[in-house]
């Protein structure tokens, strides 16, 4: 855990980006402090789109995975695995050997949070499809001065000249009020707001009292994002409120569950979604 005096020398947010049209090394782009960054880089995406998601139909699963720790979440994620084009992870490990074994196929990209010598965990996003563009937000933790990570990654879609922006988020937990939280979030919604595309906005909120699950509502309805109602909801709880969440803009719901495992402190959320050419801000019922 970092000493509390970094929370002085930590500004609030720092933005990196980097566009990856097809291959997973290329290099980085420079670290920048402004949203406006990220919102460049991604309306500048190349128009090389030989790898799309398919938009009749395309699978996710969100899951917080609580760093690893406990025995048996590699086998539960196989056994979630089994073929989502988006695997959506918060608190996953950097460094495993488990993402060569889950899935050798799909492209990893990561944004680092907490770090701890070469153990360092973030949000992951793992993908059938190589994105178009990603970008990193980071925010401090008030208390500690450790990271949370926010993952923008952008994905071409079939039969459309669209393309999907996924925005992965692990919010902002240990603060008296809600100015660190709402800081963080409305780092998202700006990148959210300058894509006229379909958006899936999906991660661990943490969202545990009223007041944080009222900021994070006025800023998904601001941005014409709704939230997924699931067929069966075993979604970590606590003071009776759901942590995790996915919101979406543009998409059609197909199927969405939420299943109970005792390999993490979260349970994670399988959905099956389409692109049906909706207008802004509206979603199908499923």
């Amino acid at each position: 855990m970092r000493p509390i005096f970094l929370i002085v020398l930590s500004h609030w947010l720092l933005v990196g980006c980097s566009v990856q049209p097809v291959a997973p090394d290329l290099e980085r782009a420079e670290i920048s402090t402004e949203a406006s960054a990220c919102i460049a880089r991604l309306s500048g995406t190349a128009n090389v789109r030989s790898h799309r998601l398919n938009n009749d139909g395309f699978s996710i699963v969100n899951w917080n995975i609580q760093k690893g720790k406990h025995k048996n979440w590699a086998g539960d994620l196989q056994q979630l695995h089994a073929g989502p084009d988006l695997l959506i992870l918060q608190e996953a490990p950097q460094e495993s050997d488990v993402w060569d074994d889950l899935a050798p196929a799909h492209y990893r990209s990561f944004a680092e949070g907490f770090g701890l010598m070469r153990s360092a965990t973030g949000v992951l996003t793992m993908s059938s499809v190589a994105p178009l563009a990603e970008c990193q937000l980071v925010a401090f933790e008030p208390w500690f001065g450790t990271r949370k990570a926010t993952l923008v990654t952008e994905y071409a879609l079939t039969d459309t000249t669209e393309t999907l922006l996924v925005v992965n988020i692990h919010s902002i937990n240990f603060s008296f009020g809600v100015e660190h939280m709402q800081k963080q979030l409305r780092q998202a919604a700006t990148v959210i707001e300058h894509h006229d595309g379909p958006v899936l906005f999906s991660g661990d909120f943490n969202t545990w009292r009223s007041r944080r699950a009222e900021v994070v509502e006025t800023i998904v309805e601001r941005l014409g994002l709704v939230p997924l109602e699931y067929e069966v909801d075993h979604r970590k709880r606590w003071f009776g409120r759901a942590l995790d969440h996915i919101y979406v803009r543009g998409l059609r719901t197909l199927h969405a569950t939420s299943m109970e495992l005792g390999s993490s402190d979260h349970n994670p959320m399988t959905v099956q979604f389409s692109y049906g050419h909706q207008p802004r801000g509206v979603e199908a019922a499923h």
